[in-house]
């Protein structure tokens, strides 16, 4: 009898056990889904952030444009006051210093340029007056922009360097510089890509196109079969721009060429 008691609560332990394990299970496995439905609620959370970051530095590269474009048309009205002032004859105060050419107009580019605007003030009175049915730089921009967003590379690039020729001091001429690299990377024409980057860099170190020169610099370089280069150009991007959206693009295609970054 005492064997057999001893056995009965043998199994009674170990029933209890069962029974203890069967529900430890069933938690872990209650925890692993919804453990599993909030990663997914994360992911899902964490797509539309990026989306609305990437809508928002669209929304804010636009509007930067915009203020250029302003500050241009601001730039134009003033000349064309200055003309309706002075009228035909040459400023008479400081006629022989580069304050005439500095507030000519827009057809001269920025004052203390060493671009068209370094011309005498004779010359650069008659620019204006010679260039009346000539478009102003937002107008030469926004077609050129256009030409972009359509995919009309070859009339984008020409477009760009007209108005880098006739405005080659603007806010807006480091961008100018920029889309024709885009244009040209577009139409797979990566070593001029290459090259129209590092004339913005070269010329306008201090662009907020910088970050995405040196990106756009590195994605050529990795076509044209320059891995080592196009590695130092993007970890280059990672480094001096880290908390870009420019150096987390860089990071990702580091991966993909078997380059991990911290």
């Amino acid at each position: 009898m005492t064997d057999i008691q001893k056995q009965i609560q043998t199994l009674e332990r170990k029933s209890s056990s069962k029974e203890e394990v069967d529900k430890l299970n069933q938690n872990v496995a209650t925890q692993t889904t919804q453990l599993l439905k909030s990663n997914a609620d994360t992911a899902v959370k964490l797509g539309e952030l990026t989306t609305k970051m990437e809508q928002l530095e669209a929304k804010l590269e636009d509007t930067n444009r915009r203020l250029s474009q302003l500050s241009q048309q601001i730039a134009e009205t003033q000349g064309q006051l200055q003309q309706l002032r002075g009228g035909a004859p040459p400023p008479a105060p400081g006629s022989s210093g580069p304050s005439g050419p500095g507030t000519a107009g827009p057809g001269t580019g920025n004052a203390g340029s060493s671009g068209p605007a370094s011309t005498s003030p004779g010359a650069a009175a008659a620019r204006p007056a010679s260039g009346g049915a000539a478009p102003s730089p937002s107008e030469l921009y926004d077609t050129a922009y256009a030409d972009y967003t359509k995919g009309r590379y070859a009339l984008a690039i020409q477009g760009f360097e007209d108005y880098l020729g006739s405005y080659p001091s603007t806010d807006l001429s480091d961008n100018a510089q920029y889309w024709i690299g885009e244009s040209h990377f577009a139409q797979k024409k990566f070593p001029e890509a290459i090259a129209d980057f590092d004339k913005l860099l070269k010329q306008w170190p201090s662009s907020d196109k910088a970050a995405a020169a040196l990106l756009k610099k590195g994605y050529a370089m990795l076509e044209t079969g320059q891995k080592p280069e196009a590695v130092v150009q993007l970890q280059y991007v990672v480094h001096e721009f880290p908390t870009s959206e420019e150096a987390r693009l860089a990071k990702a295609k580091l991966k993909t060429v078997g380059v991990d970054t911290r």
